[in-house]
């Protein structure tokens, strides 16, 4: 291993700001001021002013806005052509027959679940959140379902449980194994007892203790858009185009995922398709809406771009804050925000616990588990799985474990936690397709996600 790196006054600091954000999380409280108070003083001790820690606050909210820009892109278009097909009716009769599925909100639950689950493990989770969000959340709401609900089954399933175990396409399984030294196949076998451990105890907790309460007390996050609940028991008098577009938005939606699947379009890629698919279904609607007069489908497109732009600036905002501070501590990003004096606080911090570990099976299990959690706060939950299985296989050598199953933990722990359950700015993309705060749906997952890590991390040590 390198040399370990000496722990400056600016580690400490964020040390103790990350474990400050995680308490406020617990206790449902925000962030934000914590946030810019953590960035100035590392800001400062960094470059050695107030002035450099006032332009680190700065520096931190434009490096954010730089790594989100693309889930505000893809967010902000969906959000447009929902607002154009609400405008025509047709969102309102793409839900009925989903409405039919959905009897309640309890099912509805599930059935948004079950059905991320199944489109994340093929085209993972942030373009599944795009077709999900455009088609089966509006159903779900008419259902009964609050938005915040909505919003926990598509991050529980999605980007816990399906991006977790990633069996169908097997980046992250690829990514652990090839630095834990083990075979793809073995870290892939055992991710199954692991993944299905925090499954059943993080769903669990969630619908027994959070779900069906908000259920039952119609707990309610207003979205700005998607207004159908309310006409929900309106007879209305839909237009040709309304019931053209509400058969081919999802049946060009469906043909997508086919494309997906069979050209291996993954990741970025899909969800650029899927953004540029949006906005021509867009523009051809409201040319077509406005029989003829072209102008005004010119002005109706403009018109709802701004309004999918104006929402997702809205919800993303906030996150900036937050997402700056994690940054400043995360390689790459430590430079952008900092310059040459930017250091990788948190693989310091990391690499410095990582020796002074006492060497047995249960301590090295949890920590691994803590480790893994804190490397996923870059909120990808994948950028450090090379670590992870690295420091998996060094361990486990030591103690005679079995790596696959130690480098298994390190992967399911850092994408629960950093992939999109709990890290704020991992949560926008549903956050904003469904209009919930990203720091409320993080706090609403925080203890079902802690549950089902803490769960498979026991479950590991036993079979280690």
């Amino acid at each position: 291993m390198d040399a370990v790196p000496v722990l400056t006054a600016a580690h400490w600091v964020y040390a103790a700001f990350v474990l400050l954000i995680f308490v406020f999380l617990a206790m449902k409280r925000d962030t934000s001021v914590i946030a810019i108070l953590g960035l100035f003083i590392i800001g400062w001790l960094t470059l050695g002013s107030p002035i450099g820690g006032l332009q680190t606050i700065f520096n931190g909210m434009v490096r954010a806005g730089v790594v989100l820009l693309d889930v505000v892109f893809i967010i902000s278009v969906v959000v447009a052509l929902a607002k154009g097909l609400e405008k025509i009716g047709a969102l309102q009769l793409m839900v009925q027959p989903f409405k039919k599925l959905m009897r309640g909100p309890r099912v509805a639950f599930w059935v948004v679940g079950v059905t991320m689950l199944i489109f994340a493990l093929f085209i993972w989770p942030s373009p599944a959140t795009a077709l999900i969000g455009s088609v089966l959340f509006p159903a779900a709401r008419a259902a009964g379902l609050p938005a915040i609900s909505a919003a926990q089954a598509m991050n529980l399933f999605g980007h816990g449980i399906g991006l977790s175990g990633d069996f169908v396409i097997q980046a992250a399984p690829k990514l652990t194994a090839e630095a834990a030294g083990v075979p793809v196949e073995a870290v892939v076998n055992a991710s199954i007892p692991l993944d299905i451990t925090a499954a059943v105890v993080a769903l669990a907790v969630a619908w027994f203790f959070v779900v069906r309460k908000d259920i039952k007390n119609n707990t309610e996050t207003e979205t700005e858009y998607l207004k159908f609940k309310e006409q929900a028991g309106a007879k209305l008098e839909y237009c040709k185009t309304a019931k053209a577009a509400a058969w081919i938005v999802p049946l060009v939606f469906l043909a997508a995922v086919v494309l997906f699947v069979t050209l291996e379009i993954r990741g970025g890629d899909a969800t650029a398709v899927l953004g540029g698919i949006s906005l021509i279904l867009l523009a051809a609607f409201c040319l077509v809406d406005c029989k003829g007069d072209f102008s005004e489908g010119m002005e109706r497109i403009t018109e709802h771009v701004r309004e999918g732009f104006q929402f997702g600036m809205k919800v993303f905002s906030p996150v900036f804050l937050v997402a700056g501070f994690y940054l400043v501590g995360v390689p790459d990003h430590a430079t952008a925000i900092l310059g040459d004096k930017g250091a990788p606080l948190i693989l310091d911090i990391i690499k410095n616990l990582s020796t002074v570990i006492p060497m047995n099976k249960v301590v090295v299990g949890f920590m691994h588990t803590i480790l893994a959690g804190l490397t996923g706060l870059d909120g990808s939950g994948f950028n450090d799985l090379p670590l992870m299985g690295a420091l998996a296989q060094s361990w486990s050598a030591a103690l005679g474990l079995k790596t696959e199953y130690l480098a298994a933990l390190g992967q399911i722990s850092m994408i629960w936690i950093g992939g999109g359950t709990i890290i704020p700015w991992a949560l926008l993309p549903v956050s904003a397709i469904t209009g919930v705060p990203a720091m409320e749906l993080a706090r609403k997952n925080f203890w079902p996600t802690m549950c089902g890590v803490f769960a498979a991390t026991i479950v590991a040590i036993i079979l280690m």
